[in-house]
Parts: C-alpha cells; structure tokens; sequence
C-alpha cells in the first residue's frame, strides 16, 4: 500500500516520520543526501516497496544555492521526488493539527538545536508563510557544553574525556533535577591521591549562570526577528530542538515577549513534513463494492417505451446517486492528539560512577 514519509535531518540523528509512528536513528554518513539514501533504503526493505512521497525539512535561511546542491546529491542518489519543506513550516503545520491556529495568527518558531539556534516567525493566510526576516544564531547545545565543561574543569581542576562527556550529559539532567552529582578521577595535590574517584556538584542555578548569555542572546535575536514581522508580538512560541528543554529558555521568553511558549514533541518536524506530504498525495479510499440489481422482467404489454424525457429524466437521477455516494465516501479528515508530560524533579540525579 503506498505510504509517505516525513524526514527531518538533524545535526546528531535523522528522525523519520510515517504512517506507524516516529523513530530517530544517529547519524551515520556525514553526506546529507547519502544518509537520507540509506534511511530510505532501509525503510524500504522493511515495508517492501520505496514510499510513493519523501519530504524532508531543511533550515530556512539555506541559501538557495546550498538546496540546490543537495537537490541534485538527491538526484545522484537515485531520489529526484524529493520534496523541499522549510523546518520551521514544518513545526507550524505540526502544531496546527492539534492547536488550530486562527487566520492570521502568528507563530514563532524557536529551533535551538545542537549546532545553532533558528528563529522565525509565520503568519497563517490560508497556509503559513514568513512573516518578516528569520535568523540563525551560530550557538547551540554543543557550545553549552562546552561552557559547562570548561565551568567545571575550572572548579575541580581535572580534565578528562570522560569528564567532558558526564558534564554534557548533567546539561541534559539539569532540565529535570534541581542538582546533578558528576563523578571524575582525581589527580594529585588538594589532598587526593591519584587515580581517587571524587564527584562534584553541579546545581541547576549554577549551570543558569553559566548559559544565561547565551540564551539572552538567542532571546534578543527573537525578540527582533518578531518585531520584524510588525505585528507586535507573535501569538505563540513554539520551542523545538533539543536544547530547549532548558528550562531557563521558556522562563527567559516568556518574560520578555509576555506570551504563550510551548514545547513542541519530539519529531515535530519530521510529522509536519509527514503531514505536508499527504496533503500533496492524498491517500487512495477504498471504494465499496455496489451491487447492480438484473435488469426486471416486464409484460411486453406493460413495457413502457423509453421516450427521450424519459431518459433524460433517468440520466439525472444516475448522475445524483453517483454525486451522493461521491461525498459520501470523500474522506475524513484524522485528528491527532499529542500529549506532552511533565514529569516533576523528584531529586540530585547521580551519574555513574567512573571503574
């Protein structure tokens, strides 16, 4: 049966987006169009045909010649039906089929990803379109880490690769516990012997500290790409990327712009995508069978002669049943429902320790 496919092709993971749900696998091949060929591939193997219609996001302040180039690495990849949808298009389109936005309605979109941070803001007129200019700021979760690797070295004053990969996962944890335990192994002097394993707190008011620039700074490049839009503020902010999770970035928007900021689910792009794709290639209904009757053994005495009013008349009531089952079997349309849960902090999170 033919399926579509909704593609979002992150920095960390390409997540894939179909009729049976949504799965994000690591990224394997460093070329773009080579991973979306083996995804592809691999979905294909497991359905038992290729999808009938791909749809892949793509940052909106590409430059035309990079979509271009990518187009045709698609081309030589044997996948010339790709379909171009910018990502923030895709949040918003995901967005709308559980909260309906209004004609004219404004939506921000807030991608703070691992590699940058892209802000835009669309305004619905019939289908959503940019509303004044986008913006990509070059700092997303990779630098925060960073940041708080670089905070935490300083504190302890160790460095190990293990102690750069435990503080970029305290980053993650941070959005869930007040406070995070990070294990290192100790080095000479301050009392420690060495190879000792020692751990050292990280609170989340501290790692605020540390990234609150950064995400000022993402702040203010919303604040402008809305007043671009000159409409005043948007109507809603939808955060999307990973590093949104952090919780001082709602809390950061919502005091500045003083409207709604909602986290939009996992794989957002990719079901917007997905749901651009069915638009363009409507699933086929299966129509029901219709038994016709024999025709009925009359008298010739009775037989009435089919006169061309008559047959008119017998034309009209054919074409009417045939509009009438018509709108009857027109398909409906499918509301899906997201839910988001928010799990409170029960306590210090605690990374394992090191062997």
């Amino acid at each position: 049966m033919p399926y579509q496919v909704g593609l979002d092709l992150g920095s960390a993971g390409t997540t894939v987006a179909t009729d049976r749900g949504v799965t994000t696998t690591r990224r394997r091949c460093g070329a773009p169009a080579r991973e979306i060929a083996v995804a592809l591939g691999e979905l294909a193997r497991r359905r038992g045909e290729p999808p009938s219609r791909v749809a892949l996001t793509h940052p909106v302040t590409w430059p035309h010649e990079h979509l271009e180039q990518l187009r045709q690495d698609l081309v030589d990849e044997g996948r010339a039906d790709v379909l171009f949808v910018p990502a923030p298009h895709a949040a918003a389109i995901a967005f709308e089929e559980d909260a309906r936005v209004p004609e004219h309605g404004t939506v921000a979109v807030f991608d703070f990803g691992a590699t940058g941070c892209d802000i835009a803001v669309l305004r619905k007129q019939g289908v959503f379109l940019l509303a004044g200019l986008p913006e990509r700021v070059e700092v997303g979760g990779s630098y925060l880490d960073d940041l708080v690797a670089e905070h935490v070295i300083a504190k302890i004053g160790t460095h190990s690769r293990e102690l750069v990969r435990s503080c970029a996962e305290a980053k993650e944890l941070l959005g869930s516990y007040p406070e995070v335990r990070i294990p290192y192994v100790a080095e000479n002097g301050a009392g420690a012997e060495s190879g000792e394993v020692r751990e050292v707190r990280l609170s989340r008011l501290e790692f605020e500290a540390v990234v609150r620039p950064v995400v000022e700074l993402t702040v203010d490049v919303l604040e402008r790409v809305a007043a671009s839009a000159g409409s005043g503020p948007p109507d809603v902010v939808l955060l999307v990327g990973g590093s949104s999770r952090i919780p001082l970035v709602a809390k950061e928007i919502a005091a500045r712009l003083r409207v709604p900021v909602l986290r939009a689910p996992d794989g957002a792009a990719a079901m917007g995508a997905l749901a651009e794709a069915r638009r363009l290639e409507p699933e086929p209904v299966e129509e029901p069978a219709v038994e016709v009757p024999l025709p009925r053994q009359e008298d010739e005495k009775r037989h009435l002669p089919t006169t061309p009013f008559i047959a008119a008349g017998l034309l009209a009531l054919v074409l009417g049943g045939g509009w009438a089952a018509h709108e009857a079997m027109a398909p409906r349309q499918v509301m899906t429902e997201n839910t988001s849960v928010r799990l409170e902090a029960p306590g210090t999170a605690e990374l394992p320790f090191i062997e």
